[in-house]
C-alpha cells in the first residue's frame, strides 16, 4: 500500500477525480470513463467474473483506492478494475510494485473461477487451471505521487534490469517489460493542468510551488476532501480551518481556488506581523537590560523617542547586524 494519508485516500476515491486521473492520466483522453459508472470493487455487480465470491475486504488491503467501471470500444463493452498507488516518497522499485499487484488481482479472478468451476462440475475436482476460453478482466495500475522531488526512480521493468542498453532490445524477444504509469502532481505543467478540471484540477494547482492565481479563479472544487488532502500533504492546517470555516451550503455551489490562497495569503500575513512584533518586543527588552547592567538607562530613555537612535544601539549591541 501507498504510503499516503486517509484523507488523501478519500480524495482520490471522490469518482469525478478517480475517473480523470485514469481517463486523462492514464489514457491520455482516447478513453471516456463515466463517473457516474464507477463502483467500488465490493459493491460492483455480483454477477460480475471479478466479485462472484471473492474476499473483496483482503484485495482492498493490497491498494488505496480501486474501482470498477464498464467501457465501450468499438461499441464492445467490457469491464475494466483501475487501482491507484498513492506514494509520498519516491519507491525505486515500483514497476515491480505495480507488476505484484496486478498479478494478485488477475490471479485471485482466475482462482475464484476454477473454484466456481469445480463446484459447477465443469473442472476436475483436483484440477489444475481454468476451463477452456475462460476470459479475465484487464486490470491497470496508476501511481500518483505527491512528493516535493521530480520522480527520478524507474518507469519500467527494463529501466531495472541490470542489462545493457543494447542487450534489452534483444531480451524483449523473451522477457517482457513492464511499464507503469505515473503522475508526478508536483511537476506538472500549467498545460498539463488545464487538462482537468474540478476537485482534481484544484488540488494540481494548490500542489505547485508557485500559485498561478489566473488559473486559481477557474478552479472550483466541490469536495471538502480537496481541502483535507491538500493540508495533510503541505502539512498546513491553514487548509483544514478554511473550508471547515465554509458551511454546506456555501460548498453546494462550488469554491474557487483564489478564495483559499486570499485566505491563506492574509493568514500568513498576519502571522508574520504578530512573529515581527513579538521579535521587535524580544529585542528592546533584551537592549533595555545590557543598557541597565551598564547603568545606561538615559540612553535608553533617549532612544525610546528616537527610533534612529534605537537602531544605533541596537546595532551597538550587536543584536541587529544591518
Amino acid at each position: 500500500m501507498g504510503n499516503i494519508d486517509i484523507h488523501v485516500k478519500n480524495f482520490i476515491k471522490i469518482n469525478s477525480v478517480f475517473a480523470q486521473l485514469f481517463e486523462k492520466g492514464v489514457y491520455h483522453g482516447t478513453a471516456h470513463i463515466a463517473s457516474d459508472k464507477l463502483m467500488e470493487l465490493d459493491s460492483a455487480n455480483q454477477d460480475t467474473i471479478i466479485c462472484d465470491n471473492i474476499n473483496m475486504k483482503e484485495l482492498e488491503r493490497l491498494r488505496d483506492a480501486e474501482k470498477v467501471t464498464m467501457l465501450l470500444e468499438d461499441e464492445t463493452a467490457f469491464q475494466l478494475i483501475m487501482g491507484v498507488e498513492g506514494q509520498t516518497d519516491i519507491n525505486y522499485y515500483m514497476p515491480v510494485r505495480c507488476m505484484e499487484l496486478d498479478a494478485v488481482y488477475y490471479s485471485v479472478q482466475c482462482r475464484r473461477i476454477s473454484q466456481k468451476a469445480k463446484e459447477n462440475k465443469a473442472l476436475k475436482k483436483y484440477a489444475n487451471g481454468v476451463p477452456r476460453g475462460t476470459k479475465i478482466v484487464p486490470v491497470v495500475t496508476l501511481v500518483f505521487y505527491t512528493g516535493t522531488q521530480p520522480w527520478d526512480g524507474p518507469m519500467s521493468l527494463y529501466d531495472m534490469l541490470d542489462v545493457s542498453g543494447n542487450a534489452k532490445e534483444w531480451l524483449l524477444q523473451a522477457t517482457p517489460d513492464y511499464r507503469m504509469n505515473l503522475i508526478d502532481a508536483r511537476h506538472m505543467t500549467k498545460e498539463q493542468i488545464n487538462a482537468y478540471d474540478g476537485d482534481l484540477k484544484a488540488f494540481l494547482l494548490m500542489l505547485q510551488e508557485q500559485f498561478d492565481e489566473e488559473q486559481l479563479k477557474t478552479a472550483l472544487a466541490t469536495h471538502r476532501e480537496t481541502w483535507y488532502a491538500l493540508g495533510k500533504i503541505k502539512n498546513d492546517n491553514r487548509y483544514v480551518e478554511y473550508i471547515n470555516s465554509i458551511s454546506d451550503k456555501e460548498l453546494e455551489g462550488g469554491i474557487y481556488m483564489d478564495a483559499t490562497l486570499d485566505y491563506i495569503e492574509k493568514r500568513g500575513e498576519k502571522r508574520g506581523k504578530e512573529h515581527g512584533e513579538k521579535h521587535g518586543l524580544d529585542l528592546a527588552a533584551r537592549l533595555y537590560q545590557l543598557l541597565a547592567d551598564e547603568n545606561r538607562l538615559d540612553a535608553w530613555n533617549e532612544a525610546v523617542k528616537n527610533k534612529d537612535m534605537m537602531m544605533q544601539l541596537l546595532r551597538e549591541y550587536s543584536l541587529i547586524t544591518d
